[in-house]
């Protein structure tokens, strides 16, 4: 029964396919190197945030949940319901390759203190972890084949893989760099701050010429009308027509 049920909701199948491809394909693609942000907010219907730095080699994300299956006398194999979710991980790691004093602060868990040579500021690494080591959170901006936009989040960042830095002659260096997200204080400590804003499709707006227009009757452009949130104005289908067209063109005839 289970299986007739789930065999119900999928599309009728005519023909198993050779691929997977469909004409949805082209745009579901991610392409090119994910861009990463430092303290990503939206307020106010737009983004702020810092970039993190220029990367080489793109960025990898990574989200796991960690299982534990439950040992029955008998099972000798998994049994669906008996594995528990004991904990998730999750981590951004990329290779910055600027050298700038944040990064450097970040990777070696380093104070800035009081230089005892002119010109320069003296780094140093400390014995406890504080506050300003997390970054607030980083965000990893993916691009789909068709320019729409994948945001994953992560908050309470810390950069864990340390200070390494490889310099060779006609080569630039790389810092090989893992954040780790955490649970904060307020946050449920049974799941960690992720969160994934997944664009939605792009509805394709249908630009009608006045031939169109005159094809309908005055009742489906009416209709046509309130559904785009437009307001007609004349009293004959000419009118209406020529106040549609003027409105579908940002009220300019």
């Amino acid at each position: 029964m289970e299986r007739e049920r789930m065999m119900g909701k999928g599309s009728l199948i005519e023909k198993f396919k050779k691929s997977g491809i469909t004409e949805k394909t082209p745009q579901n693609l991610l392409i090119n190197a994910a861009v990463l942000y430092a303290n990503l907010k939206y307020e106010d219907g737009k983004w702020y945030g810092d970039l993190l730095g220029a990367t080489s080699g793109g960025a990898k994300v990574h989200i796991s949940s960690n299982f534990e299956d439950i040992e029955v006398d008998g099972a000798i194999v998994r049994v669906k319901g008996m594995t528990l979710k004991q904990g998730e991980e999750a981590y951004i790691e990329a290779n910055l390759i600027e050298m700038t004093q944040d990064i450097l602060k970040m990777t070696m868990v380093a104070a800035q203190t009081e230089s005892d040579i002119p010109g320069y500021d003296l780094l140093t690494t400390k014995a406890l972890l504080e506050d300003s080591d997390y970054i607030d959170n980083i965000a990893a901006i993916g691009t789909l084949s068709d320019g729409r936009e994948i945001i994953v989040i992560m908050e309470n960042m810390l950069c864990t893989s340390g200070f390494e830095a490889d310099t060779k002659n006609k080569d630039k260096s790389v810092l090989k760099c893992k954040f780790e997200c955490s649970a904060g204080f307020e946050d449920a400590h049974d799941t960690l701050p992720v969160f994934i804003y997944y664009p939605k499709k792009k509805e394709t707006v249908v630009i009608y010429t006045e031939e169109m227009l005159t094809a309908m009757t005055v009742a489906d452009l009416e209709k046509l009308a309130a559904a785009r949130g437009y307001t007609l104005t004349g009293t004959n289908k000419d009118e209406k027509i020529a106040s549609f067209l003027a409105l579908q063109n940002g009220g300019i005839e």
